[in-house]
């Protein structure tokens, strides 16, 4: 049998060939394809009774078999292989790299932790790149993660990405950007989060195991970011390829997240049965941190049925489960349920429950899930600083500080033709902003040089005609009902994140990722994007404030640049031979402004170029009238030859 050197060991050449492409077709999501070639190459080592080609061929089957969900059968291969191995061997790594994934996900996270160490080490002196990268990565998905190590998770997989990048092994690159996304969508960091999500759709494949976990953290951030329509799709897509390729966790988080779509949207009926699937999955095949997770949002779905003796037992096992694995972000999530359930009852455990879910967000740096859960987390924190118990009021306290730091939602913020502004997937009511003027000053921040004001300048603007000392009342009362509208469960006394009043000045903050329709469809102008700029225009700026003073430059601005856009598009669209559209753009500036001449021009050569020749003339016709009656010109000298020429 002619024979290869693999990593300095001798393999035939046939099996090192059924080996390499069981590895390709797993990293494409063909598993069933994956396995075959894995089965054939083990027939092959077992008949040529080699001990490396047998280790070799058992850590392949063993990693199939673990991608199946069926992980007590890929750790005793991987065992049988790591015996039948030399020390210091390529076969000794992968089995080490397995029997780490197997302690992981059956959530032995000590024994994952020395096995992902040892074969990283090895890969390293062996020059073996793709265990390297593998543990590197599975280390931060299978330890630090579920310890809520994020630091060391996202340094751990940057480090692989880095590698995968440095060698040109292109199939590795989506592994690590599936955790770099996910960490930074956990933690509230989105713009991080879709940076890194733009990156892996790129690197994944067609229907492979990245490609599910891209749309499983699309759907996630769809969902928070108010896109809502696109959410069931997104998780169809994410399903699809996690039930095909057979990997348990992604099953069992897509199941998770239709869950928390349906709370958010009042069926706990739909909510209850994806959170009792993702349950059955868990417990299925024996993945303990996820069991914990999905008992924790079973939890949160029987509360919201209306069945808090469920909630409360399902939240007691949850917390025993992530306790004994050390899983502290659920586990803290576990308690802050527990404590909001139990204060909700006036039950007298409740205290008890929030001490141990405000520790962990104080000491582990987990105020972000204080805002997250923040109809749950800001009354609990409101109620427990007036606790009569010293401990109590000083883990309150302390997270309150903590939480401060913690960025809110970004906003986006539509202007344009009409005034709506959403949080996430909360649109702000339309009441809270005709209350004592907030949605008024909310506006006239926004537009206002660095978004902040004196209170004198507020108060010329909205209350012109008082005097100055007596707007003090309304500039408080204004202010007060614009953080209510942005927070409204935002406790009193608590500070707003969006609205900062110090002394004689008020100022908006709009958190990163935030979005305004006018400054992006400025962007847009400046740009030359007429078209983009144009689709998203949808009527005159400001329309609330058409009459108000501090609003006329911000909406004559606006107009400016639609005229801008209009005739950049118009001008495109004739280049391009697109007539009937460039003479609707032309339609559409003279509405704006009927002395538009250039509007006209472009008009009239669209029209004949539609062969339209009395539409041509009917144009210039209109505009030589206007400008006579209304500023007795006649239009510039290129259009009256134009006419001229048609006649």
């Amino acid at each position: 049998m002619a024979g290869v050197r693999l990593l300095g060991e001798a393999v035939d050449a046939s099996l090192a060939q059924l080996v390499e492409e069981s590895y390709a077709l797993e990293l494409a999501g063909d598993v069933a394809a994956a396995m075959e070639r894995a089965q054939q190459a083990l027939e092959m080592a077992v008949a040529s009774d080699d001990p490396s080609a047998k280790a070799l061929a058992l850590t392949v089957v063993a990693f199939i078999y673990f991608r199946q969900g069926r992980y007590a059968t890929a750790r005793l291969l991987a065992l049988e292989a790591l015996a039948q191995a030399g020390p210091e061997t390529a076969a000794a790594a992968d089995a080490l790299l397995v029997l780490g994934m197997c302690a992981s996900e059956t959530d032995n996270l000590v024994d994952a932790e020395e096995c992902y160490r040892r074969a990283i080490d090895l890969g390293r002196q062996l020059g073996y790149h793709r265990v390297v990268i593998r543990g590197l990565h599975n280390l931060s998905a299978g330890v630090y993660m579920p310890r809520g190590q994020f630091a060391l998770s996202l340094a751990s997989d940057e480090e692989a990405l880095r590698l995968a990048l440095a060698k040109g092994l292109t199939e590795y690159i989506p592994i690590p950007l599936i955790v770099i996304a996910w960490v930074h969508w956990l933690t509230g960091q989105r713009a991080q989060a879709h940076a890194a999500l733009e990156e892996l759709g790129r690197r994944a494949a067609p229907d492979s195991l990245p490609e599910g976990w891209y749309f499983c953290i699309r759907a996630n951030l769809a969902q928070e970011e108010g896109a809502l329509d696109e959410v069931p799709r997104l998780y169809g897509r994410a399903r699809t390829v996690a039930e095909a390729v057979g990997e348990p966790g992604l099953q069992i988080l897509v199941r998770l997240g239709l869950s928390r779509y349906h709370r958010a949207g009042g069926d706990a009926a739909a909510a209850c049965a994806w959170a009792d699937d993702g349950v059955a999955i868990a417990r299925r095949v024996n993945y303990r941190h996820l069991y914990g997770a999905a008992l924790v949002e079973r939890a949160h779905a029987a509360w919201l049925c209306g069945n808090l003796a469920a909630a409360e037992a399902d939240l007691k096992e949850a917390i025993e489960v992530l306790g004994l694995l050390e899983a502290a972000l659920d586990l803290t999530r576990a308690w802050l349920l527990l404590a909001a359930l139990l204060h909700a009852q006036g039950h007298p455990e409740a205290p008890a429950a929030w001490r141990e879910a405000a520790r962990w967000m104080v000491v582990r740096g987990y105020a972000f899930l204080a805002e997250q859960e923040r109809p749950l987390a800001f009354p609990l924190i409101a109620a427990h600083l007036k606790s009569a118990d010293p401990e109590t009021r000083a883990l309150s306290a302390a997270l309150l500080t903590h939480l401060e730091r913690v960025p809110p939602p970004p906003l986006r913020v539509l202007t344009l033709g009409r005034f709506e502004v959403w949080q996430g997937t909360r649109r702000v009511d339309d009441h809270a902003w005709n209350t004592r003027r907030a949605g008024e000053l909310f506006r006239l921040l926004l537009f206002s040089p660095g978004r902040a004001l004196l209170r004198e300048q507020v108060s010329e603007a909205l209350w012109p005609e008082k005097d100055p000392l007596a707007t003090l009342p309304l500039f408080h009362q204004a202010t007060s009902a614009l953080r209510q509208a942005l927070e409204p469960d935002l406790p009193h006394k608590f500070p707003s994140r969006y609205l900062e009043v110090r002394e004689r000045k008020v100022a908006l903050r709009l958190p990163p990722g935030s979005w305004v329709d006018l400054e992006e469809f400025a962007q847009h102008v400046e740009a030359g994007e007429w078209e983009e700029a144009l689709s998203l225009y949808q009527g005159e700026p400001l329309p609330e404030d058409r009459y108000a003073d501090w609003a006329v430059l911000p909406r004559e601005q606006g107009l400016r640049l639609y005229m801008e856009a209009l005739l950049g598009a118009a001008r495109q669209r004739l280049e391009a031979g697109r007539f009937r559209e460039a003479l609707e753009a032309c339609h559409r500036a003279l509405d704006l402004d009927s002395w538009q001449e250039q509007a006209v021009l472009m008009g009239m050569r669209a029209c004949v170029a539609l062969g339209d020749r009395a539409g041509a003339l009917r144009l210039y016709v209109n505009l030589e009238r206007t400008l006579r009656e209304e500023l007795g010109i006649r239009p510039q000298k290129e259009l009256q030859e134009f006419y001229r020429s048609l006649l």
